[in-house]
């Protein structure tokens, strides 16, 4: 956890209750990141179905980071974005050997924040939400909820997993806060619920003393409201 003035970040994880009752790990993992040049924040969903889902998402997490930094230490490389996404699979491929890749299969969701830009990048389900100054003007990555699964599978694995990242760009002055969760939380909103929770769960934690973050976050996904929930949660939130 950091905390300076406006800018923090918090982030928590708890299991579902079907692998409570199972005895089945956490297959979620998220990580973050504060650097002189820039913040990074990850999470992945490891597929439930697969053996080895929660190594491939604490793969997918450290797989970012690392490409992050490097990117970061090579000058913001000019080589196309594809390029960076190309990377995390493969370095994320080679990290989870000995095992088949479609035994870890993993989403992953990052943003990286530099001093000017905002990178946001999502393969498979989950929610990105990034927060502006005028709550107008916020913008939702989110599961496509109009009956379509087109982006809902995808997964590292994939052999078109660099090809099915969608990203974006936007300018870091215009935005306060970024909050980031797997689809055990973003599958249970209704389509437009994604902003509104984001902002008032930043808003929540804003006032908040540092300590109590995330503590407060394990609370409310280990309560969550919707009946017969039975997936992972993860979220980070964080200020900007």
């Amino acid at each position: 956890m950091f905390c300076f003035g406006k800018k923090f970040v918090c982030g928590a994880s708890v299991k579902g209750p079907s692998h409570v009752l199972h005895g089945i790990v956490n297959q979620d993992a998220f990580l973050y990141l504060k650097k002189r040049k820039y913040s990074l924040f990850v999470v992945s969903d490891g597929m439930g179905s697969k053996p080895y889902s929660d190594l491939g998402s604490k793969m997918a997490c450290m797989s970012v980071a690392k490409e992050i930094e490097l990117f970061v230490k090579n000058k913001h490389s000019s080589y196309p974005i594809s390029q960076l996404f190309e990377n995390v699979v493969e370095r994320w491929k080679k990290s989870v050997l000995p095992h088949d890749v479609k035994e870890c299969s993993a989403t992953c969701l990052f943003v990286f924040a530099t001093k000017t830009k905002i990178l946001t990048a999502r393969l498979g389900d989950g929610m990105i939400c990034l927060l502006n100054k005028e709550s107008s003007q916020s913008v939702a990555l989110t599961d496509d909820k109009d009956g379509s699964f087109s982006n809902a599978t995808c997964s590292l694995s994939d052999s078109s997993a660099v090809q099915e990242f969608k990203y974006a760009i936007y300018d870091r002055s215009l935005f306060k806060g970024v909050v980031l969760s797997t689809d055990g939380i973003s599958a249970d909103m209704n389509s437009g619920k994604e902003l509104p929770f984001a902002e008032d769960i930043f808003c929540e934690l804003k006032k908040m003393f540092f300590w109590k973050r995330n503590a407060f976050l394990r609370n409310m996904m280990e309560k969550w409201p919707v009946p017969h929930h039975t997936d992972d949660k993860t979220i980070v939130v964080a200020g900007l």
